[in-house]
């Protein structure tokens, strides 16, 4: 980003901050992503009743209305591949045959654990996915407050006294920000079925970095620097009783991200987009080193961000299509 162009230091921090929305630091990312907050300047964003979880509810309706069988909590072990043909998948020790396979776990994760034979991986070896360069991580506190407050704002950035020396501390120096940068969202403003009556959501995103910079998540880390956000939360005029306020909470932090949901180094965005690392030159959704393999997510091209990740699951079934057309 060429935030030099900018003199205003509030505005060159908030076209900043976008970047971070895909795990880069504005000081190294391509200026490519100057694009994120054009786009939601010139149109705007659009606003799912019932939050992000619509998606996933409208993608299973959708699949089982298309006659897909979906299994939950039934880990995969194994993606089988012969003769450079990707043939199915192993769970419970037992194979799984098919004719494709497509796979939307972490693309690094995907390879270090899901292909154990390295010669099946082409380039993506244990030792080129440990030196591929990561996106910061987060800590994301979900928070359920039994009062409504004073505020119309439904999106807030707040911006720590040094954000150069914030970012450096997410990507370079390998520490907990002391002063970080966070974003508040207050859903239940747009959308109150999100919250009981007389109460109100609030979902805080805390940018932190992945762990191979820094992993003591002990219980003692996470409740100071969960008080750390709410200390600094309570010093806004908006939410300055909100300790008190807090019935229901969750947290998530780059642990988290690793054990539940598989992102490679808890990394919660992904391959970070270098230049390097961009679209076309991200991994790719058709597998370039065995056939009838396709994967999606935030680590494959396109990239990484909800809207994008569709786009990416998007392209691996055209993919597959297009296969399965030509060997029909």
């Amino acid at each position: 980003l060429n935030l030099q162009s900018t003199k205003n230091e509030n505005l060159r921090n908030s076209l900043a901050f976008q970047t971070l929305y895909i795990g880069i630091s504005p000081y190294q990312g391509p200026s490519l992503y100057n694009i994120i907050p054009m786009i939601e300047l010139f149109y705007g964003v659009y606003f799912l009743k019932g939050g992000m979880y619509t998606v996933v509810n409208s993608l299973v309706k959708l699949f089982k209305e298309q006659g897909g069988t979906l299994k939950l909590a039934t880990p995969v072990q194994e993606i089988i591949i012969k003769d450079k043909v990707a043939v199915g998948i192993r769970v419970n020790n037992h194979p799984i045959h098919s004719d494709y396979v497509l796979c939307n776990a972490d693309f690094p994760t995907a390879m270090t654990t899901l292909i154990p034979n390295e010669q099946n991986r082409g380039q993506y070896t244990d030792q080129k996915i440990a030196k591929m360069d990561y996106s910061c991580s987060c800590l994301v506190l979900y928070l359920g407050l039994d009062k409504k407050y004073p505020t119309e704002a439904l999106h807030t950035i707040h911006f720590a006294q040094d954000f150069s020396k914030n970012v450096a501390d997410l990507f370079d120096n390998g520490k907990l920000p002391e002063d970080p940068s966070y974003y508040v969202y207050v859903p239940s403003k747009m959308d109150p079925s999100l919250a009981p009556e007389n109460s109100e959501a609030l979902y805080v995103l805390v940018p932190v970095p992945e762990l191979s910079k820094f992993n003591d998540w002990s219980p003692t880390t996470l409740k100071n620097y969960r008080q750390l956000i709410i200390n600094k939360l309570r010093q806004t005029a908006t939410f300055s009783d909100i300790e008190q306020h807090i019935v229901v909470e969750k947290q998530f932090t780059p642990v988290d991200f690793k054990e539940q949901f598989g992102a490679y180094n808890g990394a919660t965005f992904g391959l970070r987009p270098t230049l390097k690392q961009s679209n076309y030159y991200r991994p790719h959704n058709k597998f370039d080193y065995a056939d009838h393999l396709y994967f999606c997510g935030s680590s494959t091209h396109p990239g990484a961000g909800v809207p994008i990740v569709m786009q990416s699951a998007k392209l691996a079934v055209e993919e597959l299509i297009k296969d399965d057309q030509t060997n029909a």
